[in-house]
């Protein structure tokens, strides 16, 4: 799936304008050194409604300014005004359909010395269609990845940081390259971090786990609606770990998660099939149930997770 060609109207520098009107120079720092940081947050229209909602877009905006103050970058907004400038973003270009809406927050002065201080940051949110799945969720393949996650000494993965994403970026092309459709990374020291831009998940017999904050992953909004639901439906609490390579080839389930993937099922990892080879039924039951929640289908499930655009003006 590619995303769409960008709706036409963007909010840049505190006005909405047009989205040819928005560009950066060459000379911007983030664009020689990805000095900034970004979100991505899913909007999900429900054609019965005839109503398009953000899913968690408080969180991801609470995300958002962590970020920043890692950074040490000056985040204008607050999250639930953050919220607002998105949903009326949506409302002016009229978007009813799935659309993916993406936050930036970067350095964008015309500065060519490599350092964080005394540089001016500029505030973006653009939208752009988001038709079908960004992978496959009917099952996955995967491969690991021979490129790592980068440790949290070099780049804050706590952050989510603008030029932190070339790593994953090769890692998804060599696993397109080879056959598979997604990568899995490694810690430095060989333990299982996250995919290119969703986290892992993993059950052997009733138990299910995920790596730990600590192993260099971002851990994401998705993940933890996952481990929820999975509490919902299996009553048992989802164990933050360390999770070994093997553990990939010797479990009975695996899922992908994350804003875009939604929900995935692994079914192959690096030529060995996850459990029977096909998708495990609690991560079926876990997608459905996400999905439900992000149309809000079920009106009376976690509607505090999504924000209509259209009944919010």
């Amino acid at each position: 799936m590619r995303f769409g060609t960008p709706y036409a109207e963007v909010y840049a520098e505190g006005a909405f304008v047009p989205e040819k009107e928005s560009r950066l120079s060459v000379l911007a720092n983030a664009v020689s050194y990805g000095t900034g940081t970004f979100e991505g947050i899913r909007a999900c229209w429900n054609p019965d409604h005839q109503e398009l909602y953000l899913l968690e877009a408080r969180a991801h905006y609470e995300r958002m300014a962590r970020s920043a103050r890692i950074l040490g970058l000056e985040l204008p907004y607050d999250p639930e005004h953050l919220t607002r400038l998105s949903t009326e973003l949506l409302r002016r270009n009229d978007v009813r359909a799935d659309a993916y809406v993406r936050p930036l927050l970067l350095q964008a002065d015309e500065q060519l010395a490599v350092r964080m201080h005394d540089c001016g940051t500029r505030l973006y949110l653009a939208a752009t269609p988001m038709p079908g799945d960004y992978i496959d969720r009917r099952g996955v393949r995967c491969m690991v990845s021979a490129w790592r996650r980068t440790g949290d000494a070099a780049v804050p993965n706590r952050a989510k940081v603008i030029g932190s994403y070339v790593g994953p970026a090769l890692a998804k092309t060599e696993a397109l390259r080879n056959g598979f459709d997604e990568a899995i990374m490694l810690t430095g020291d060989g333990y299982v971090a996250e995919a290119t831009t969703s986290n892992v998940l993993i059950r052997t017999g009733e138990r299910w786990a995920t790596p730990t904050a600590t192993d260099d992953i971002l851990a994401g909004i998705t993940r933890w609606q996952v481990m929820h639901l999975l509490g919902e439906i299996t009553g048992a609490l989802v164990e933050e770990r360390r999770v070994h390579r093997s553990e990939l080839y010797s479990c009975d389930e695996a899922l992908l998660c994350g804003t875009a993937v939604l929900v995935a099922p692994v079914v192959e990892v690096d030529g060995r099939p996850v459990g029977d080879g096909h998708a495990g039924e609690t991560t079926l039951a876990v997608q459905r149930l996400l999905q439900a929640i992000s149309r809000r289908e079920d009106a009376d499930h976690h509607p505090e997770w999504t924000t209509p655009v259209y009944g919010a003006a």
